[in-house]
């Protein structure tokens, strides 16, 4: 798969194609207001961003509906809300946000971080999690079914040890969430990170037709040293078998039971582990998880909002802004988008 050469390629790319993709503000009335069905949802997510506007204070304080409009301007289709707790502020914060995000045609997806369940698996922490969705559900039951649930942000830690547990809590929680909104979207992980390796593990609702799966890798960046399983250097063959191998388990995992699935999160660069990435280097990983997953027809999110937007200036930070662009409009070998 031929990588975008330099930021004029991909400048020229989305002049022609940027159009292509599928939009929210493109999306009818009816759709709003009528259940979407994870083939659907899988076509219209695109590619997002993960965004801390209820998590940091920094965001929390920042956060205006300008932020949200700003998103949508660069180009992103969905954004992953972390949320971490229930208290009446966060919950107020996030109606705006929710709300904010349907305004300028973000597709909102609300994920939980869980942090009690993962660091200290229990019944007790797993019905603290549950309550938080049955909190979550009631609150949002009413809202247009593009926004949608995922429940775990990352499966890691300790609870990577309690696959039953983290079984136990989709039993629960699952059910929990249909008494009050039956057809919305739902997305559950499997461990150690959301490894797509894991999927198989997943207990799976009978009868349930709005289930996703959420996976994701490279999630803090890929890794430059020889030997590890996020290897990236040049992009050698090797290291891109790294990345296809995980999508190819994603797809075989479709294929097997059905449902669809989302990448929740992939970064750039290494930015919270050295930033030793160039520019240049980050462009040419950037563009090959983009348009390998494009490729795939898997949409998927990045992370994250602060690695690339100053809250403080309300502007994105021009040293990355070329690494944005190559995640945003990758090209293919025929030089145009694979989405649609």
């Amino acid at each position: 798969m031929k990588i975008c050469k330099s930021l004029s390629v991909l400048i020229a790319i989305v002049m022609l194609v940027g159009t292509s993709l599928p939009t929210m503000t493109s999306v009818s009335a009816q759709t709003l207001n009528t259940p979407i069905s994870p083939i659907e949802y899988q076509r219209m997510l695109g590619i997002g961003i993960n965004v801390d506007w209820v998590t940091f204070q920094k965001w929390r304080k920042g956060y205006t509906a300008t932020v949200a409009l700003d998103f949508k301007k660069i180009g992103f289709q969905h954004v992953r809300i972390r949320v971490a707790d229930d208290s009446t502020q966060t919950i107020a914060l996030l109606h705006r946000v929710v709300n904010d995000c349907f305004k300028v045609g973000l597709i909102p997806i609300i994920a939980y971080a869980a942090k009690d369940f993962n660091r200290h698996p229990s019944q007790e922490t797993l019905k603290e999690s549950v309550a938080f969705w049955s909190k979550i559900s009631e609150e949002f039951k009413d809202y247009p079914y593009l926004l949608s649930y995922d429940m775990i942000i990352e499966v890691g830690k300790e609870l990577n040890n309690y696959p039953d547990l983290l079984n136990e809590f989709y039993k629960q929680v699952i059910p929990t969430i249909r008494k009050v909104d039956p057809y919305r979207i739902i997305f559950i992980s499997p461990r150690y990170a959301s490894n797509p390796y894991y999927l198989d593990e997943l207990y799976i609702p009978p009868g349930d037709n709005y289930i996703m799966g959420e996976w994701h890798f490279y999630a803090a960046g890929p890794n430059p040293k020889i030997g590890t399983n996020k290897q990236w250097t040049t992009g050698t063959p090797y290291e891109k078998s790294l990345i296809w191998n995980k999508i190819e388990a994603a797809l075989s995992w479709q294929k097997k039971t059905g449902l669809r699935t989302w990448v929740g999160a992939w970064m750039p660069g290494n930015y919270n582990k050295g930033d030793t990435y160039s520019i240049g280097q980050q462009i040419n990983f950037a563009s090959y998880m983009s348009c390998s997953l494009l490729y795939a027809r898997i949409p998927f999110a990045i992370n994250a909002d602060g690695q690339f937007y100053d809250i403080e200036h309300y502007q994105w930070r021009s040293d990355r802004y070329p690494v944005l662009m190559a995640v945003l409009y990758p090209c293919h070998p025929k030089g145009k988008m694979l989405w649609n």
